[in-house]
């Protein structure tokens, strides 16, 4: 682990870098990438677990696309506005999901805190939600083909 944090701002958009992905992802075709293994300092090595190297294969294919890639430290509980923000929703469209009971909310005064674990678990079932969905309508259209 490195001692000294590193900001987005920090690291500018390095178009090498940018390229290189590019390359590996033309190189990997439409190959999945299941594993990634990082040399230490000292030699050593370890492989990543599988959910991490998939991260990081997305991360570089983003990159190779010419996508802006950031990265943000979430709190472990978060404000209304910030958890719509991360679960890609409106403010009043978050506060009816809570209403409803479809994600926790404790009350402090008269605001809302969410979890940080609630926030992520609602953010990746409406992704999923949401690949189904698409997946649905592009099988239907198949059988018009």
């Amino acid at each position: 682990m490195r001692s000294n944090a590193v900001t987005v701002a920090d690291v500018p958009a390095d178009e090498l870098a940018r390229t290189e992905a590019a390359e590996l992802v033309r190189t990997t075709g439409d190959r999945r990438i299941v594993g990634v293994t990082v040399e230490l300092d000292d030699g050593m090595t370890t492989a990543l677990p599988e959910r991490l190297s998939t991260f990081l294969a997305d991360l570089l294919d983003s990159m190779a696309s010419g996508a802006g890639v950031s990265t943000t430290v979430l709190p472990d509980e978060m404000t209304t506005t910030v958890a719509a923000d991360v679960i890609g929703v409106s403010r009043p469209t978050l506060m009816k999901l809570i209403r409803r009971g479809e994600i926790a909310a404790r009350t402090v005064g008269t605001h809302h805190r969410l979890r940080r674990e609630d926030v992520l678990l609602l953010r990746a079932a409406r992704q999923q939600t949401r690949q189904d969905s698409a997946r649905a309508v592009l099988e239907a259209g198949e059988a018009f083909d």
